[in-house]
C-alpha cells in the first residue's frame, strides 16, 4: 500500500513539477508560455487532482484484521467524479474555486471533445486563464511539497 501511494504521489510531483517549468510561478511567470499551449497545460493539471483524489482515497483505506486492504476499484479507485471530490475537499481554496463544478465542468470541456448538431467536432470553451492556472498548480505543489 505504502509503495502505491508514493507511486501516485510521486506522478503527481512529477506533474506538476512539469506544469511549474511550463507556467513559472506566480512571482516569476514564465514570459514564453504563450495562451495557446493552456490547454495542454490545464488537462496535465487536471489529471493530477484526479490522481490527488485517488491518492486521498488510498490513504483512507484500512488494513483489515488479516492485513488485507479491500479497494474499491470500480466505484473508488477508477470513478473520476469521485476522485475529483475527494481531492477538492483536500486541494488548496484557489483549485476549488477553479473546480467549483467538480468534476462536470472544466475538465470534461478541456479532457473531451463534444459534437456539434451536425456530429461535426467542436472546440469547448472554459474560462481559466495562465495566471490562475500557474498559482494553483503554485498552491496545490506547495501542499504537497
Amino acid at each position: 500500500m505504502n509503495q502505491t501511494q508514493k507511486k501516485i504521489r510521486d506522478n503527481i510531483l512529477s506533474m506538476l513539477d512539469f506544469l511549474d517549468r511550463c507556467v513559472g510561478q506566480p512571482d516569476k511567470p514564465n514570459q514564453e508560455m504563450s495562451e495557446i499551449h493552456l490547454n495542454e497545460m490545464y488537462s496535465i493539471f487536471a489529471n493530477a487532482i484526479e490522481e490527488y483524489g485517488k491518492l486521498v482515497y488510498m490513504k483512507s483505506i484500512i488494513q483489515d484484521s488479516d492485513n488485507n486492504y479491500e479497494i474499491n476499484y470500480r466505484h473508488k479507485f477508477r470513478d473520476h467524479t469521485t476522485k475529483y471530490h475527494l481531492a477538492l475537499t483536500e486541494l488548496p481554496k484557489s483549485i476549488g474555486d477553479v473546480f467549483e463544478d467538480g468534476f462536470t465542468k472544466m475538465p470534461m470541456n478541456i479532457l473531451n471533445v463534444d459534437l456539434d448538431d451536425k456530429g461535426d467536432p467542436k472546440w469547448i470553451e472554459f474560462d481559466i486563464d495562465i495566471d490562475t492556472l500557474r498559482k494553483c498548480v503554485f498552491d496545490f505543489r506547495n501542499q504537497l511539497v
